[in-house]
């Protein structure tokens, strides 16, 4: 019976109809436990520390207090903020981080999983002096683990594994329009062009809020791929490595309703891609009315997706499920060609933790899959539109020449406003780049400012 059953047991053991089976599952526990114990000790020869190791508390979370085997495949460690994690012995010695079996430069794997024994077990194991798990293999081989390096990895057992991509990063911050307008995501092109610190504080407001305003960014063609590589990989789609967003008072046939003055709906971009592109960036050259003192129109909202599904589920639970669980198909037709591709229009992992937002109204194409699924779909699609699209959720402003806002594709909605083509003129130039490079420098800065 593994800890989380019991502990899903004890929150029940306030009903007294549930006591005694509590008591007899904790007994059942501690029986496996010894029984183990037992036998591990007849079965391995092992140092006088490896059954039952404690050592000095100390403030480090991460510190491992007790080590014990539970299997004749597995021992538990814990560590000094109370998690006990169970370690798989054939899991240990396939990620040895010794220097023979781990590249030092990439840090790949250089062990070859498939020729391990699946029924491996250490000839002996104990904590040394510095607080490592020290494992000697049968064949003579060493392996030393760092105690927080494997508190990380036993908390992805205990946890979605998944959900532990993002370790030791800033938190995301959802937000509505009030929240991200006091958050202020905005900094200078000279910072982030120009200076470590500035790009810095990108990546993190980035990351965080999914959303940042670079302003004051030389109002020049192609300006928006020289910001764009000074942060990630620009990614090339069929519209180029930059694409053009004009609306003038004299404009025929355009090829996308971008490129009209009608309302955008909110919605995320290329959804109908098998990956859509992480990262777009918006560079506004120009914006302006042809009448004196008119409003310019073409308002660009956004909204944070992650806090919108976040309120799905606190009050909508059904519908939340509704939509990580119903595949979508996204299509559309351009350059003489059909693209499609099925997607949830919220992606979360088993824990409910979302991951990426999918939404478009205009490229959505008819729902297919069980009758009985239609309108429940449709019920849960209008109750996230509709929250989207009270003034309250949205972060909305004029774009004016010189802002560059970047956004995370698969996380902020964006859209805009009606305005008349006729009577104003309105260019942005786009593109779209790699979100994963925004991860993995920020992790790299965060690495960086640890060992100052």
């Amino acid at each position: 019976m593994s800890v989380r059953t019991i502990y899903n047991l004890y929150q029940l053991a306030a009903r007294p109809t549930f006591r005694y089976v509590l008591q007899t599952a904790r007994n059942s526990e501690l029986n496996v436990v010894r029984h183990f114990q037992k036998a591990h000790t007849r079965g391995i020869k092992a140092s006088a520390t490896a059954h039952t190791h404690s050592c000095v508390p100390n403030d480090d979370p991460t510190t491992i207090t007790r080590t014990f085997p539970t299997s004749h495949h597995s021992l538990k460690i814990g560590f000094q903020d109370n998690l006990a994690s169970n370690f798989y012995y054939i899991w240990l010695r396939d990620n040895c981080q010794c220097n023979s079996c781990l590249h030092t430069e990439s840090r790949q794997k250089m062990v070859d999983t498939v020729s391990l024994d699946l029924n491996i077990k250490p000839q002996s194991y104990h904590v040394t002096d510095n607080g490592k798990l020290k494992i000697i293999w049968p064949d003579g081989h060493v392996s030393l683990y760092d105690s927080d390096w494997l508190h990380k990895h036993g908390r992805g057992f205990e946890l979605d594994s998944y959900d532990n991509i993002h370790d030791n990063m800033p938190q995301f911050i959802t937000w509505n329009g009030e929240m991200i307008r006091n958050a202020k995501p905005e900094i200078s092109y000279e910072e982030v062009m120009e200076t470590e610190e500035g790009l810095k504080r990108w990546l993190t407001l980035m990351y965080k809020y999914g959303i940042v305003i670079l302003k004051g960014t030389p109002c020049v063609k192609n300006e928006v791929l020289k910001v764009m590589e000074r942060i990630t990989y620009v990614k090339k789609t069929k519209w180029g490595s930059s694409f053009d967003v004009i609306c003038k008072p004299v404009q025929s046939d355009p090829k996308h309703l971008a490129y009209t003055g009608m309302y955008l709906e909110l919605h995320t971009d290329m959804n109908y891609l098998e990956k859509s592109p992480g990262l777009q960036a918006l560079h506004c050259l120009e914006a302006n009315s042809s009448a004196e003192g008119e409003s310019i129109g073409g308002q660009s909202s956004f909204v944070d997706g992650f806090y919108i599904a976040k309120w799905l589920r606190k009050e909508h639970p059904a519908s939340f499920h509704v939509l990580t669980s119903t595949p979508i198909e996204f299509k559309i037709y351009s350059h003489n060609m059909e693209y499609s591709n099925l997607q949830y229009v919220l992606c979360a992992s088993k824990s409910g933790h979302l991951k990426e937002v999918h939404y478009n109204t205009r490229t959505m194409a008819p729902i297919r899959g069980p009758a009985d699924a239609v309108q429940p779909f449709y019920e849960a699609y209008k109750l996230m539109g509709q929250k989207m699209r009270e003034p309250e959720s949205q972060f909305a402003f004029n774009l004016v020449p010189g802002d560059l806002v970047a956004f995370n594709n698969r996380r902020i909605l964006h859209g805009r406003t009606s305005f008349d083509p006729r009577r104003m003129s309105r260019h942005l130039e786009g593109c779209y780049g790699d979100i994963d490079e925004i991860i993995t420098r920020c992790k790299s800065f965060l690495k960086e400012d640890n060992r100052k």
